[in-house]
């Protein structure tokens, strides 16, 4: 992940909690974005596992294939 740094802040002095809000608000929508890949990840193992199991089962019953 990368480190961000905020800029430099002018004369105001609640322009600081505003940009951290911010920041905040773009780490936390990269983390759901990284959490959703993960997720996706983590279901496509689990189908292809599924499917060897089922590949498996098949093949032990002795089922003719399908198609």
């Amino acid at each position: 992940m990368k480190d961000f740094t905020l800029p430099p802040v002018g004369g105001r002095a609640d322009a600081r909690p505003q940009a951290e809000r911010g920041l905040i608000g773009y780490r936390l929508g990269e983390l759901e974005r990284r959490v959703g890949r993960l997720e996706a990840f983590v279901l496509g193992m689990l189908c292809t596992i599924a499917l060897s199991v089922l590949g498996g089962l098949i093949a032990v019953i002795g089922l003719p294939p399908v198609g």
